[in-house]
């Protein structure tokens, strides 16, 4: 009787008198559902996986544990040897970790391989498109590449599929995770494509510490995240957040944490800066910026005579300078990329611009000033002390989550832009002895991109908050658009606006112009503003000068001081401030 007892237990359990114990018994004793490694191929974190696709798992419960998933994963592998076939990196795991093979053939998995074949890892950061909401900010994917210059290696990037233009409703679905996102692969050369040629974004490439071994991990992991969604999160689980976690794969053991509720792309950038895991830093200007800068040492009349080339209504001339045939080609290729151009014509011409270009020998170098690498950038967060006066003494403080204003040190950013985000600004007044809440930017964008003899790009702003007048509070929106000259480093800009406010409800209409010098030490900003007022009891003429000056102790600490002088109908004021800003 005790003999048959026993049998039953070995048949239940599945041990043996004669063999080794399971594999799930060995799996479960060594704890591998803990190993830092099966949790990184479970995209797991706080507490279950930021995949929500059920389809990643095998076990119903796999979502939310990591040991189910493990010992199921075990017992299905050892019935179905193919289902490694679709989940090769768990399969991978096993081998190396539990000693269990098993002997299939993959093509499917072979020729992924084959197509992302590679030794090199890195991160790409796109920088930031302001008339994109999703890419305001900047944007990250990594490149799995053999050699450098490579352009038909391969991309990952992470997105959302959203197919919405409406910005209020985009903003909302992103905010509260109404979108998928999915990773993708694709050639390098879109990228190159879409970016540097077409939105004119600058590209920095940061080379990642990775063995052989763990990138080979990462490829399978890729296989295995095809087609499968996780809930897109503009701000925790968004295109940097899901990029910045593959990563890990470089360094299993010591996950890489960016300790803010949001996640920016160029924060993850410190991050990995920060941890050693970077070798080597490119940089790739965008089409328009190398265009622009070979515009500033050519002559007007030349840059006139591309253009109406590119048009078809003059000849390409002969006898011009490399430097001229240079800029031909670009040029040309510039107008393509971006639709002003058909195929047929685009190929006819870039070619008859390199054939010219052959005849000349000298050597041509494109001169771009200001190329500093996006991690040596202040810090995204800002926290500001000040005191200042206005009929009488107040203090003031003020919490900025992101990003970047134009008085900020520019160095890493876009020049000429601002993008400031849910900024608080508390004042406590000595008169009163009150604590105010002056007032909330729930989001300012600023775009000053200068004319140049390549493009006459639109400026514009767009500021919408909450402010206090008086005792009241009520929100606000001004928008306005116009141009920017650049005149030796210095910026001249000039842009019509209205200004409503649900404060005394008024309508603002005017203009909107000034002076602003930028630079890493100092940055320098003044500004007039002036229109007419309408509210329910008539209107009244306004005039507005400010004047602010940014001086930088450090990278991350900074000294601002700003005065204000205003005109509305017969009364006037002024304002003073001085203050002390730290970024973190």
């Amino acid at each position: 009787m005790l003999l048959f007892k026993l049998l039953v237990f070995l048949l239940l359990t599945g041990t043996s008198l004669f063999g080794s114990p399971p594999f799930t018994d060995i799996a479960e004793r060594r704890k591998l559902y803990n190993h830092p490694l099966w949790l990184l191929l479970l995209e797991y974190e706080g507490g279950e996986s930021k995949i929500d696709d059920l389809e990643f798992f095998v076990s119903p419960r796999g979502k939310r544990d990591p040991k189910d998933e493990l010992l199921t994963f075990i017992k299905v592998l050892q019935k179905n040897p193919l289902i490694a076939c679709k989940y090769p990196a768990r399969a991978y795991f096993l081998k190396k970790y539990l000693s269990l093979d098993v002997n299939v053939r993959c093509k499917e998995v072979e020729e992924f391989l084959e197509e992302v074949k590679g030794n090199n890892l890195s991160i790409v950061f796109a920088d930031s498109h302001i008339n994109s909401p999703a890419s305001m900010f900047g944007h990250t994917f990594l490149r799995i590449y053999g050699r450098e210059r490579d352009v038909t290696s391969y991309i990952v990037n992470y997105a959302a599929f959203t197919g919405e233009t409406f910005g209020p409703l985009y903003a909302f679905k992103g905010i509260f995770g109404f979108y998928k996102g999915y990773y993708t692969i694709a050639p390098y050369y879109m990228k190159i494509r879409e970016y540097s040629a077409i939105e004119g974004r600058d590209l920095w490439e940061y080379d990642i510490d990775i063995s052989e071994e763990n990138l080979r991990m990462l490829k399978l992991h890729l296989f295995e995240l095809k087609d499968t969604y996780a809930y897109y999160y503009f701000f925790q689980e968004n295109c940097s957040t899901n990029v910045f976690y593959l990563l890990n794969f470089a360094d299993p053991d010591n996950r890489l944490e960016v300790k803010t509720f949001w996640v920016i792309p160029v924060d993850t950038l410190k991050v990995i800066v920060n941890r050693g895991l970077v070798k080597g830093i490119r940089y790739e200007p965008s089409l328009l910026r190398r265009l622009n800068a070979m515009a500033k040492d050519m002559d007007e009349d030349d840059i006139g005579i591309i253009k109406r080339w590119a048009k078809d209504k003059v000849d390409l001339p002969e006898g011009k300078d490399a430097v001229f045939y240079e800029f031909a080609s670009l040029y040309i290729r510039f107008l393509y990329y971006r639709g002003s151009v058909k195929r047929k014509d685009y190929r006819r011409k870039f070619l008859e611009a390199l054939r010219k270009r052959s005849k000349e020998k000298a050597k041509t170098s494109v001169n771009i000033e200001d190329a500093v690498p996006p991690h040596l950038s202040h810090d995204s967060q800002r926290i500001s002390v000040s005191y200042g006066y206005k009929g009488g003494g107040y203090y003031q403080f003020s919490y900025r989550p992101a990003y970047h204003d134009l008085l900020d040190p520019i160095g890493g950013y876009r020049k000429n832009s601002e993008i400031v985000f849910s900024e608080f600004v508390f004042r406590y007044e000595e008169t009163s002895r009150r604590l105010w809440l002056q007032r909330w930017k729930g989001i300012r964008i600023v775009s000053l991109e200068p004319v140049s003899k390549v493009v006459k790009p639109v400026s514009w702003k767009v500021d919408f908050g909450v402010e206090r007048r008086g005792v009241k509070y009520g929100p606000y929106i001004n928008t306005g658009g116009g141009y920017t000259l650049d005149v030796w480093g210095v910026s001249f800009f000039l842009l019509p606006e209205i200004y409503v406010s649900a404060v005394d409800p008024s309508l603002s209409a005017g203009g909107y112009g000034g002076i602003l010098k930028q630079g890493n030490l100092a940055s320098f900003l003044l500004s007039l503003r002036g229109g007419t007022e309408f509210n329910g009891k008539g209107s009244s003429g306004y005039g507005n000068m400010e004047i602010a000056l940014n001086i930088s102790l450090s990278r991350n600490l900074g000294v601002r001081a700003y005065g204000n002088y205003g005109i509305k109908g017969d009364s006037e004021s002024w304002e003073v401030n001085l203050g002390t800003l730290v970024y973190f």
